[in-house]
């Protein structure tokens, strides 16, 4: 290819089909950003002390997503993309670096579902569903612990995992706090400072199950406990993780969560219709980051029937 054609192709604009919610409001109120981390399918800017994720269709909906139609096989990196491009905007165009415009006129906007009803039976038939697939899985990070969800112990042959290790017990207080917090009790959430940015990765596996945590409550109709659980969360995790993380964590304690978590949570609402499918979806979000959330989602789920079968044997 001459030179002159490849300057054209990385001049081309790309159009952005669809935006998160949050996504579609930090771009329409900012003017000027930064790209700040560039990975092969996506990368990330900064606007102020906001992150949007750009990345192809198969990036999947999330509330920081810009899901934009590029080539099939195009690796930003080959593309020219680097960490510190300035970005911009100008009307419904945004500028990244000297070549990389995306389109953003006529981007469709996702937001979460809707709760569909479910009743106790099927939610408990769906847990029992998820345990019995994990164990054939055996996911990484905190996933294990989706199979122990009714008893704070680590899962056998985990018992040299350094991350189930020290995750164990701050997760077991959140696990008897959501308890006793979905039977109506105002107790305040236990401390997490153990919990924020623990583990590895762009989105620490600790933040990621706080994240399913506080996305599930207010899916289920719980916002006030979500809120009670964010107000404890979101002043550590300014401090103390990453910028993207952190920003993961504020649209969560809005009710914002990528749409694969809330596919599976769905299934096991539901007596686990289609739960395999919906499992492979999270296996394939980053490298824990997938499991980790679903263990935050799963727990709420957990206590959830636990409370539906005490008030079932109460009556």
């Amino acid at each position: 290819m001459l030179k002159s054609e490849i300057a054209v192709q990385h001049d081309k604009a790309f159009a952005v089909v669809v935006l998160g919610e949050f996504a579609h409001v930090i771009l329409r109120a900012s003017a000027n950003g930064i790209v700040i981390a560039v990975f092969r399918r996506s990368f990330y800017i900064q606007f102020s002390g906001d992150v949007v994720c750009v990345g192809p269709p198969g990036l999947g909906y999330g509330p920081l997503n810009v899901l934009t139609a590029v080539p099939a096989g195009l690796e930003w990196p080959a593309h020219g993309l680097a960490r510190g491009q300035n970005v911009s905007r100008s009307g419904s165009m945004l500028i990244v670096g000297e070549h990389l415009r995306l389109d953003l006129h006529g981007a469709d906007v996702w937001r979460p579902p809707v709760l569909r009803a479910f009743s106790g039976r099927d939610l408990q038939i769906g847990l029992n569903l998820l345990a019995q697939s994990v164990q054939r899985r055996a996911p990484g990070g905190l996933g294990a612990l989706l199979t122990t969800l009714d008893k704070p112990s680590l899962p056998p042959g985990s018992e040299n995992d350094a991350l189930l290790q020290a995750a164990l017990w701050p997760i077991a207080a959140v696990w008897h706090w959501l308890n006793v917090a979905l039977a109506g009790s105002p107790e305040a959430p236990p401390p997490v400072e153990g919990l924020v940015a623990l583990g590895p990765g762009l989105t620490p596996s600790c933040d990621d199950f706080l994240c399913g945590v506080m996305a599930t409550l207010n899916y289920l109709g719980h916002g006030e406990i979500a809120a009670r659980l964010a107000a404890s969360v979101l002043p550590i995790a300014e401090r103390e993780t990453s910028l993207i993380s952190a920003a993961y964590l504020h649209c969560s304690a809005k009710g914002h969560a990528s749409a694969v978590l809330y596919d599976a949570i769905e299934s096991v609402l539901h007596g686990g219709c289609d739960l395999e499918a919906r499992l492979d979806a999270v296996h394939a979000i980053g490298h824990t980051s997938g499991w980790d959330s679903l263990v935050g989602a799963a727990s709420v789920c957990a206590a959830l029937a636990q409370q539906t079968l005490l008030s079932a044997n109460a009556s």
